[in-house]
């Protein structure tokens, strides 16, 4: 889509873009945040910027086609309160400083009447992320998370043998810290876990690996040489559980092994 006009009034930019165009509110955040509107000849990627009266916008993106977002985004989980997907490797969960055109929360944004994001996955890591799709279970869905009262466990394949199990307890930025683990398989030289978190410190079971003298094969940011041994990051958030906050019924979610990790994994198959 391309177009041009001058904005009539001060105004959201999401707001006007729509207004001015064929394509809803939410298709035009979007289209903002892929970096396709221009303000006065600049890239413009908040929805939010506050637009003057009298600027030029010009439209010379458009916002992926629906299917194109589902077939991306597989969904684990949905009713009329909570979704689940399963996010890629490589797609941030949210905008990021270095500006990627694409993100998981604007993905849901372009298909969604509503979207609560209230945890986040790193972006070389894949699996399962929960958002809320009404606005009503917000503050159940931030508490549970906050007290820990919803379980997620990650698969992690890890250079070397940690054993059968522990807790990896090292503060993170000075702030307690605790990974539970246990080794679900070895082999050639590596260590498949399944890990389960008791915090939720940025980038804690990656930095926990590393600490603990296994790194995870393929992080590039923590881990050294075992950065080089998988072309992505070998973390995947497998399971989710929690108490729903509206029926009270226990929810369940399962992720399979992503295909760009099925070989490493088998690799550290016991058998």
């Amino acid at each position: 889509m391309r177009a041009r006009f001058i904005a009539s009034e001060g105004e959201r930019l999401d707001k006007l873009v729509s207004i001015n165009s064929k394509l809803s509110r939410k298709r035009a955040r979007v289209v903002i945040e892929r970096g396709g509107v221009r303000v006065d000849g600049k890239v413009q990627k908040r929805a939010s910027h506050d637009v003057p009266q009298g600027a030029l916008v010009e439209i010379r993106g458009s916002a992926p086609p629906r299917k194109s977002a589902s077939a991306e985004l597989p969904e684990r989980f949905r009713d009329r309160w909570l979704l689940v997907v399963d996010k890629p490797s490589g797609l941030p969960s949210q905008p990021t400083r270095q500006g990627h055109a694409q993100h998981l929360y604007g993905m849901l944004q372009g298909r969604e009447e509503y979207v609560g994001l209230h945890h986040r996955l790193d972006t070389p890591a894949s699996g399962l992320l929960l958002v809320t799709v009404d606005r009503s279970v917000n503050k159940a869905v931030s508490e549970a998370f906050r007290s820990g009262a919803i379980h997620r466990r990650y698969l992690a394949v890890v250079v070397g043998d940690p054993g059968e199990s522990g807790t990896w307890d090292a503060p993170i930025a000075n702030r307690p810290a605790k990974t539970h683990w246990r080794r679900l398989g070895s082999g050639d030289g590596l260590s498949l876990l399944e890990c389960s978190l008791e915090t939720g410190r940025t980038h804690q079971i990656r930095r926990h690996a590393v600490g603990a003298g296994a790194p995870i094969a393929g992080d590039r940011r923590h881990g050294g040489a075992a950065g080089r041994l998988w072309p992505r990051l070998a973390l995947h958030a497998a399971g989710l559980s929690l108490t729903h906050p509206k029926t009270g019924e226990v929810v369940t979610v399962e992720s399979p092994v992503p295909a760009d990790l099925a070989e490493l994994v088998a690799r550290c198959s016991d058998g």
